[in-house]
């Protein structure tokens, strides 16, 4: 509880908000909580933000910033409080409800956590991490239909963020997309790799892999560059150098244009199997290497900016369907 003397501060701060010292000393606390956040000194930092309360209960930072140690205290109830306080002051800042989202979703209250997640995105509608959180709880909730959306706009705004693909990824594989999910599971290694982060490209590699081995195959050669492969075949189990081939294009095209002139040939830049339908369930018919020459005869029903079927005729006489995927790892260069 304040002390007498507080309560009579707090009230004169409320009558007069810009007044005299009380004010400064209300900013010398605040200042104080922020050094020892700094510091890591987390009690000190509470009771100095507290003593800045004390003075100025009405001073939206101060109790965001005192939510934020609360809640890397794994103090939730309190961070979850101090996070509310800061909404009364405030209700307009996306960030303080996204931080009670956050908390609300760490003690298991998913419901409210939703709500504050979506109030954050709605007052910016660029907000990533949002984004990231609400698709986290849809998927925790087993509802991947609302899921998927949301890690779709979040891979959107951030393209560059592993994170945002590794989840994405994840929410395809559970709901059973197999290329989908390996061609993000790609892009997670790729970044990984350009971050120098090996070990999560490699991780990466091992999710793709049982879902599309030519995918897989795709990431194996960023992983171990043809330069530095042993002969005999590829290993990801020898210390190989993570070196990338400069002229190699990180991601590629699709889908294929509707309308064609004259039936073009495309050369294939990267091994893929041919299919006998537009399924990666489906029996294998042929292969073609990198290289290949093939001529597209027909598009699936329902290809779309995300993933597409084809069927195609090679140059050497292989039929079938190929997989193309938007902005993924199956790459193709137009023969003019």
């Amino acid at each position: 509880m304040k002390s007498y003397a507080s309560w009579i501060v707090a009230v004169f701060l409320l009558v007069h908000p810009v007044t005299g010292w009380t004010q400064e000393s209300a900013e010398e606390w605040f200042s104080k909580g922020i050094q020892a956040v700094k510091t890591g000194e987390y009690e000190e930092a509470i009771h100095a933000f507290r003593e800045s309360l004390a003075l100025r209960p009405d001073h939206e930072d101060t109790h965001r910033h005192l939510g934020l140690v609360y809640i890397m205290q794994g103090m939730w109830d309190e961070g979850i409080e101090a996070y509310r306080k800061a909404l009364e002051i405030n209700d307009t800042n996306p960030q303080t409800h996204y931080d009670l989202g956050f908390s609300l979703y760490k003690k298991g209250r998913l419901e409210e956590a939703v709500e504050e997640f979506k109030r954050a995105i709605e007052l910016n509608g660029d907000f990533v991490s949002a984004y990231q959180a609400l698709g986290a709880v849809y998927a925790e909730n087993e509802t991947l239909e609302k899921a998927i959306p949301q890690f779709k706009k979040a891979m959107e705004l951030s393209p560059g963020d592993p994170a945002v693909h590794w989840n994405l990824a994840e929410a395809y594989s559970e709901s059973g997309r197999k290329i989908l999910a390996a061609d993000h599971y790609y892009h997670v290694g790729v970044l990984s790799l350009e971050r120098g982060d090996r070990e999560a490209a490699l991780g990466a590699y091992e999710k793709a892999l049982p879902l599309s081995s030519e995918i897989a195959a795709l990431l194996l050669e960023r992983l171990y560059p043809t330069d530095y492969l042993p002969k005999g075949g590829r290993s990801i189990s020898a210390d190989k150098p993570s070196k990338d081939k400069a002229d190699k294009p990180a991601i590629v095209i699709g889908p294929f244009p509707s309308t064609r002139v004259s039936d073009p040939w495309y050369r294939l830049k990267s091994r893929m199997n041919v299919r006998k339908g537009p399924s990666i369930d489906s029996e294998i018919v042929g292969k073609l290497s990198r290289g290949d020459k093939f001529q597209i005869v027909e598009e699936a029903e329902g290809n779309d900016a995300v993933t597409s079927w084809y069927r195609i005729k090679g140059e050497t006489g292989t039929e079938g369907w190929l997989c193309g995927i938007y902005k993924g790892v199956v790459e193709y260069e137009t023969l003019r």
